[in-house]
């Protein structure tokens, strides 16, 4: 079973995918109108729909919060973004968490760069594309208040497993991270940081929930012109169709 699919309702698709081929080296693997996004056919893509009137507007307690990806040298990532003439913040590791650093895209979606090793431990600059050549798309991330009944949803409902907790209680949230493979991390114990190295190198998508302690998170639902995310899909093998997860289906979550 594999996250297949990440949906999002935007200004302008074409042009978005511009920025995530030219510039992030994703392919679009769609021959129709509605661009299919990602570095590798088999694995997550991103799924741009028209539609929204204007450019997302993400805010801090926003459900959907931002795609993940994770690269192998981040510091040969941020280099190509600024030479690009791209804004994103410079790397830092954060905590025991990761080297990590933020952008937006031109429309305004959050994406996260993450280094598949902590800061000291990146891997040689790779030939081609200095972001495609070596990312994974690996992260869905949303925000929750009601942890009990999320962890209920992705566990029973979508039958997705637990692989790592990562509580950040000094900023009020703590990190859940959940695979639709059967792999398992090297240590039982799940908030084990030596997992998390690991966790960040899977060739696959993760679907991560930040639990936000003291609540307050925004409704998922979104309107007809709106842009925002519009949900997720599961594929439970290579033949089978995909099983479309509106976001409407995952209100419990807040």
């Amino acid at each position: 079973m594999t996250l297949s699919r990440h949906c999002l309702r935007v200004v302008d698709p074409q042009n978005l995918a511009e920025f995530y081929t030219d510039t992030l080296g994703m392919r679009n693997f769609s021959a129709a109108h509605a661009p299919l996004l990602g570095f590798d056919a088999e694995r997550c893509l991103v799924e741009l729909h028209a539609g929204a009137a204007q450019p997302f507007e993400p805010a801090p307690r926003n459900f959907y919060w931002k795609i993940g990806i994770t690269v192998g040298n981040l510091d040969q990532a941020v280099d190509h973004l600024k030479q690009a003439g791209w804004p994103v913040s410079e790397p830092r590791q954060f905590r025991d968490i990761g080297y990590l650093c933020h952008l937006r895209d031109p429309q305004g979606f959050t994406i996260e760069l993450l280094q598949q090793g902590f800061q000291g431990h990146e891997k040689p600059a790779t030939a081609g594309h200095a972001i495609g050549g070596q990312a994974t798309l690996a992260h869905i991330t949303l925000r929750v208040s009601d942890i009990t009944s999320a962890r209920t949803a992705c566990e029973q409902t979508l039958g997705l497993r637990l692989l790592s907790v990562q509580p950040v209680p000094e900023h009020g949230f703590c990190l859940y991270f959940y695979s639709a493979d059967d792999e398992l991390p090297p240590d039982a114990d799940l908030q084990a940081v030596d997992n998390r190295e690991w966790l960040w190198e899977r060739p696959y998508a993760l679907l991560e929930l930040q639990h936000v302690f003291d609540g307050g998170v925004t409704s998922p639902i979104i309107g007809a012109d709106q842009a925002g995310f519009m949900g997720l899909a599961i594929q439970v093998e290579r033949e089978t169709d995909l099983t479309y997860v509106p976001a409407s289906d995952l209100q419990p979550f807040c």
